[in-house]
């Protein structure tokens, strides 16, 4: 049962990353962009996490944290060189 639940979530979590990738791709504004990119990145870090449980190989999860270290500070470098015009 947990399975098949399972299942259904990481189908939920391909078609959200998707989709924000189409938004990403086609938004409007860089705002729209950064935040479909954190949407991509959540949904493959959460896909990650999935994996790894139903697999038992929990390894994985160093890398879903890895991940979600990268994606954080590669959002604070994109915000801050919109902001300043510069990173450092």
């Amino acid at each position: 049962m947990l399975d098949v639940a399972l299942n259904f979530i990481s189908i939920g979590f391909v078609v959200l990353g998707l989709g924000a990738l189409c938004r990403a791709y086609t938004g409007p504004s860089t705002t729209d962009r950064i935040v479909a990119m954190n949407m991509v990145n959540t949904s493959v870090i959460l896909y990650i996490l999935i994996y790894s449980y139903r697999f038992e190989q929990y390894h994985y999860i160093d890398v879903a944290l890895l991940l979600a270290l990268a994606g954080f500070v590669g959002t604070l470098a994109i915000l801050k060189l919109l902001h300043n015009g510069r990173i450092i």
